[in-house]
């Protein structure tokens, strides 16, 4: 199902479309023309009833759903935001120190913003993320916890890294679980049973041109809704997917490229 997300945006949104028309349209054009057109005026009104009311708690579930996916999507932008300026702090608390570590030590965070574009940024990643990005975390953790601060500068400094990758870790972690939310399978049984039985419905009414029309507008809307959802629910690939390039900028202008030390 997600290979949808792999194609440009506009044409997996027309193809989610033009399939659930599909899926709506030919069947209804096919079994009306087998059923009879006098359907009893009265078991016509109850299938309207009826419709009216499956149909309003399909459209809930879609709109739950979909306001979930967005604000899953909008945490995990959050969360990527928090991480990449927790390591800029990282990466000026460094420069600051005038101790002989300090190159390891950015050697190390890099390492760590490296697995985590390289090993962690992709849907087949561990959801407890890549061994590469835990051992870069965990070296460098190790470094900061060993430097010997002898004065009052590098105690404070000792101090901040700390305490940063302490919201480092926290905000690695944050990322990892929302990344790998997605939905349970059981929602898309309810979305495409729903969504089959509202075209079931259709069955009350004739074939003709103005309703299967209607019935091919309801089938785009409903297909272009799960296509975002589903392109919500993938933060790795497709129109949704989270930049990556702060991750990048930080790796190559702050960590690769020239050091800025602090005044004497």
């Amino acid at each position: 199902m997600a290979a949808i997300l792999q194609i440009p945006a506009w044409l997996g949104a027309l193809l989610a479309m033009l399939l659930a028309i599909a899926a709506s349209a030919i069947p209804f054009i096919v079994l009306r023309r087998l059923l009879s057109d006098d359907l009893p005026t009265k078991t016509r009104d109850v299938a309207e009833t009826v419709a009216v009311r499956i149909g309003t708690v399909h459209s809930l579930i879609l709109a739950l759903v979909f306001a979930d996916a967005q604000s899953t999507h909008t945490n995990l932008q959050q969360e990527v935001s928090k991480e990449i300026t927790t390591i800029e702090h990282i990466v000026l608390e460094l420069n600051q120190w005038n101790g002989p570590e300090k190159d390891v030590l950015r050697g190390q965070l890099g390492a760590y913003v490296t697995a985590v574009l390289q090993n962690e940024w992709h849907a087949a990643s561990h959801p407890r993320g890549s061994r590469e990005a835990r051992q870069a975390y965990n070296e460098l953790d190790m470094g900061i916890l060993n430097l010997k601060a002898d004065t009052p500068q590098q105690q404070s400094l000792r101090g901040r890294l700390i305490m940063n990758m302490d919201e480092l870790q926290d905000h690695r972690m944050a990322r990892l679980a929302l990344a790998h939310r997605g939905l349970p399978s059981l929602f898309w049984w309810m979305a495409l049973t729903g969504f089959a039985i509202m075209v079931g419905f259709f069955l009350i009414f004739p074939a003709n041109l103005a309703h299967i029309a209607i019935l091919s507008v309801y089938g785009a809307y409903t297909g272009l809704a799960l296509y975002f959802i589903l392109a919500l629910s993938h933060p790795y690939a497709g129109p949704a997917a989270i930049d990556t390039a702060p991750y990048e900028m930080v790796l190559e202008d702050e960590l690769k490229g020239p050091q800025v030390t602090s005044r004497p």
